[in-house]
């Protein structure tokens, strides 16, 4: 950050109290303004064996597929945010207490931490919304992989259509920097579909 969020000033670097960093700081409001990370939040939601997919209408990656997902507003909990996007972009409107958590992960060079659930529905029905410019559910063969809008996160994307085959999920951390990405279990013990 170059300028104040609140009042446009320009911004100093700063230590603060006994802490070794260096923060950026607003002179004219006597603040830190750290640069918090963004939390993204998705929906791996499936219908028998498939998984539902948007065609993004938004840049980045505009006309790429993704599954579908954004981010957290001020005054919501993971899940009714997670809730309110897939009904944004899908048309399918979820009870926040029907998601269950799934993965979460962080991407350190965009500054983002995700957070993603998983639900099931009984009928495919859903419609694009205003951010969409599709949307399908789609099997792994189906799938569109080489229009997929982020394929480095192809891996996770696998983990959950091999979780839904099998029937049984488990929870997963999921861990990018520029040099590395690893999604590894958080638990070895699954639970299985309701």
């Amino acid at each position: 950050m170059k300028y104040c969020s609140e009042c446009g000033d320009r911004l100093v670097t700063h230590q603060l109290a006994a802490d070794a960093r260096e923060y950026d700081y607003c002179i004219r409001c006597a603040e830190p303004r750290i640069d918090h990370p963004s939390v993204m939040l998705t929906c791996f939601l499936s219908c028998g064996q498939k998984l539902l997919w948007i065609q993004r209408k938004l840049e980045p990656r505009s006309g790429f597929w993704a599954i579908p997902g954004g981010f957290m507003e001020r005054g919501e909990t993971v899940a009714a945010g997670t809730a309110r996007e897939l009904w944004e972009e899908t048309g399918i409107r979820l009870a926040p207490a029907a998601l269950e958590f799934y993965m979460t992960g962080t991407i350190t060079f965009i500054n983002q931490v995700y957070i993603c659930f998983r639900a099931s529905v009984a009928s495919e029905d859903c419609q694009p919304g205003q951010e969409a410019i599709a949307a399908a559910f789609f099997s792994r063969e189906e799938c569109p992989w080489d229009e997929v809008a982020y394929p480095e996160v192809n891996d996770s994307i696998r983990r959950a259509y091999d979780d839904l085959e099998r029937g049984s999920f488990g929870l997963y951390q999921a861990e990018m920097t520029q040099e590395i990405y690893r999604l590894l279990p958080i638990s070895t013990v699954g639970y299985s579909r309701v």
